[in-house]
């Protein structure tokens, strides 16, 4: 009976001795955060950022809630998604993915919704100085902020997400002026001074491809202003001067 006692005893005294050690290595600085990486941020400032982590000199690395911080950053409407990455010793790795800001759209007189590429509201302002479309002949029934804006048109709608997705994979969104849906049969896309007739929405990557061919081998695109029908796609294309 000593002997069983004895054992538990000392059982006992191996259990706690070993709880404290790994509590005191948990305590340790080793699991404190030190440094924090962020990636992915261009429009969103690393001090934004910073701020809405609240990161301290005692977070430790292992029990910083990263779904609290998450919703946090993620309520800057700029931010889609967030993935942190916990790397020992006292290293915070945090990615962020942004939503890229495609076109604006008056909704009012001096007033502009930002647009993402799906449509979503980005932010509201009275003006806009980035290089980038204003979309034209768009009919909206409600939107809300971090919301995709509601229409009343949903074919007009979905031809100018796949259109603006499109200029923005081939690098072009930056160089167009408008993008006037009033007649889904003869969607304009102006780029400068050229009007581009894309008839529909129907084989849009083709004639995007054109577009950023015709502008690549126009150097003075945009000095002259005129037109070109993109409705079919054809072997080759006229460029109309306008007076």
């Amino acid at each position: 009976m000593k002997l069983e006692v004895r054992t538990r005893f000392y059982l006992a005294i191996s259990v706690g001795l070993v709880l404290f050690f790994a509590l005191f290595f948990l305590l340790s600085p080793f699991f404190y955060v030190e440094t924090i990486e962020i990636t992915g941020d261009s429009r969103v400032s690393r001090e934004e950022i910073l701020e809405r982590l609240d990161v301290g000199n005692n977070t430790h690395l292992l029990l910083f809630n990263t779904r609290q911080a998450r919703s946090r950053l993620m309520e800057n409407m700029y931010i889609g998604n967030v993935e942190f990455e916990r790397v020992l010793p006292g290293r915070m790795q945090v990615n962020i993915t942004e939503r890229r800001l495609t076109a604006f759209f008056e909704h009012s007189p001096g007033s502009f919704l930002y647009l993402d590429d799906y449509g979503r509201v980005l932010e509201i302002k009275t003006f806009f100085t980035d290089p980038l479309p204003v979309l034209q002949g768009l009919s909206f029934t409600r939107f809300q902020l971090g919301e995709i804006l509601e229409v009343s048109d949903v074919t007009a709608f979905n031809a100018i997400v796949q259109y603006a997705q499109l200029l923005n994979h081939h690098d072009l969104i930056e160089h167009v002026s408008y993008i006037n849906v009033s007649d889904t049969s003869n969607i304009r896309i102006i780029i400068k001074s050229i009007e581009f007739n894309v008839g529909t929405a129907a084989n849009a990557g083709e004639k995007i491809l054109t577009i950023q061919e015709i502008i690549t081998k126009m150097p003075n695109v945009g000095l002259i202003p005129g037109f070109v029908d993109l409705r079919e796609i054809r072997r080759e294309y006229f460029f109309v001067m306008l007076p």
